[in-house]
């Protein structure tokens, strides 16, 4: 099966193109640029381009693509929401179009920020209510997946986190460079999810692409916490001093778009097609800490025995 990868230089889309899964698998990524992610080949494209995005499919002919590029800061999608629909919705119907061209599957990130916050963690079967932007334009993003007429794959996820080099800081990298750093940081202490490790996540989505899944699915991992807990069990494992952290509740954080406080997605239907079970927190703390890259970048921390 050859997978095409969008968004391939980020978090998700480096985690997908780095592992070996398999002879069966064939993976290709394609981003802004024309920068190999390891020894894998990436094209550089303009998804904003419906012609181009056609021509490289017609080129490349995948079986599955696996579209991750999006813009995920919620901010900026309030304060721009014609970038926001630019990219997180027209560019979703132009992978589809060339993906229906030459008879690809999809499958389709999207976000817990789809729901309001109000009852979380959240089922696949719970009314949508988003409350921002960013929300709003993944959720009609999601439509043009889980059409009768679209072999699409759409999977909600949250508070994704690892650690590969050349990605954005993310909410267990930022805090942890900034405690072993002993910078002082502000947390906000209402906001609830289950934390996602990025591995757990490429794992899900090349064993449903494997599968020949569609439909909807919830992945996450399986601890349920605040933001201000999250940096804490960090700190606490890592062995390090969260007393330069300080707390603010949402309301006094001065962000743009208004976030889901109690959020979190329910996992059960994806474990029970998969076989097993996300990471907790721990669990991924302590598969990232043995990552190569990370012992490289953060080689004085006290690892845990």
């Amino acid at each position: 099966m050859r997978l095409l990868v969008t968004g391939a230089h980020g978090l998700l889309g480096r985690s997908l193109l780095q592992t070996d899964w398999g002879a069966d698998i064939d993976c290709i990524g394609c981003g802004r640029r024309a920068e190999p992610v390891g020894d894998v080949p990436c094209h550089a494209i303009d998804l904003t381009d419906v012609d181009a995005v056609v021509e490289l499919w017609r080129q490349l002919r995948p079986d599955r693509v696996i579209h991750t590029a999006a813009v995920t800061n919620v901010d900026q999608c309030e304060t721009e929401p014609e970038l926001a629909r630019r990219v997180n919705h027209e560019i979703v119907a132009h992978v589809v179009a060339a993906s229906l061209d030459v008879g690809a599957g999809i499958a389709h990130l999207s976000t817990d920020y789809v729901f309001d916050g109000q009852q979380g963690p959240y089922s696949e079967q719970d009314a949508t209510r988003p409350l921002s932007i960013y929300g709003q334009t993944k959720l009609e993003s999601e439509a043009l997946l889980l059409d009768p007429g679209v072999d699409g794959l759409v999977v909600r996820t949250l508070w994704l986190y690892g650690h590969l080099r050349s990605v954005r800081p993310n909410l267990v990298t930022w805090p942890l460079a900034a405690l072993v750093r002993g910078k002082p940081m502000r947390i906000v202490s209402d906001q609830w999810g289950n934390p996602t490790y990025v591995h757990d996540l490429a794992r899900a989505l090349v064993e449903l692409s494997r599968q020949g899944v569609s439909g909807l699915f919830h992945m996450g991992g399986t601890t349920f916490l605040s933001r201000e807990q999250l940096v804490r069990q960090v700190a606490e494992h890592f062995r390090l001093d969260a007393s330069h952290m300080e707390t603010m509740t949402t309301a006094n954080a001065g962000q743009a778009a208004p976030r889901p406080l109690r959020s979190g997605l329910r996992t059960d239907t994806i474990e029970a097609q998969l076989g097993w079970s996300p990471a907790s927190l721990v669990e991924g703390l302590e598969r990232m800490a043995v990552e190569t890259a990370f012992r490289q970048d953060f080689a004085d921390l006290s690892m845990p025995s």
